[in-house]
């Protein structure tokens, strides 16, 4: 009698541990150590998740059912958000039970949010809402995180150098500039030039000939 209640004591315990274990453990990080103002840098976050857990993702229809993860960024206050948080490489499947495609992270999952620093002193601050499941146990559980950047060190905006200014587009690199002329143009223009200096010509008394030819060099050339 006696082990079986030592047993059944037991039994809760590890019931009542596993009901205050937090199955998604978050982290953020900047994609950059060295930040100028200006610079578009990314904030990182990342969760591990426990085994048999998994935590639904942000790009599949919000509509479907399940709580995507969201991130709210407090006001932009020194810096500006560009575009939306991205998932890094979430996993894909066909819920039997929301009827479409939902993606996913197990073990580990990353989102990242692209930002332009528009002062030196930034204040950056998110909060983060998702839903993690467990298939085994028939279980989801809503979460969420608060995160804030402090004691950030933002560098003044870079100097644009002489060696910057004017540089060649990669893009146009190997097409002539406007107004130049192609390598296998010179030898035509060498001839026309060459046609051009024979456009003065006077005989041998003198007389100036180059009407006539002028015309037979129009002639010979809107051929």
């Amino acid at each position: 009698m006696k082990r079986i209640i030592v047993l059944a004591f037991c039994l809760l315990s590890l019931l009542t541990q596993a009901e205050n274990v937090d199955p998604v453990k978050w982290s953020f990080s900047l994609s950059s150590k060295e930040i100028h103002i200006g610079d578009t840098i990314e904030v990182i976050a990342t969760a591990s998740i426990i085994p048999d857990w998994y935590v639904y993702s942000n790009d599949f229809d919000p509509n479907l059912g399940p709580t995507i993860t969201k991130f709210q960024f407090a006001a932009e206050n020194g810096y500006k958000l560009l575009g939306n948080t991205k998932a890094i490489k979430p996993k894909k499947k066909y819920s039997s039970i929301w009827e479409g495609d939902v993606t996913y992270f197990v073990e580990h999952a990353e989102f990242r949010q692209k930002i332009i620093i528009l002062n030196d002193a930034p204040k950056i601050a998110l909060t983060v809402d998702y839903q993690t499941c467990n298939d085994v146990l028939g279980r989801c559980i809503p979460g969420d995180a608060e995160f804030e950047f402090t004691g950030l060190t933002i560098l003044p905006a870079k100097k644009i150098t002489k060696s910057s200014v004017g540089q060649t587009d990669p893009g146009l690199q190997g097409k002539p500039a406007e107004g130049t002329v192609k390598t296998n143009d010179k030898a035509s223009l060498k001839s026309l030039e060459a046609e051009k200096k024979k456009l003065i010509q006077r005989d041998a008394q003198g007389n100036d000939v180059s009407v006539d030819y002028l015309k037979s060099f129009v002639k010979k050339y809107s051929k």
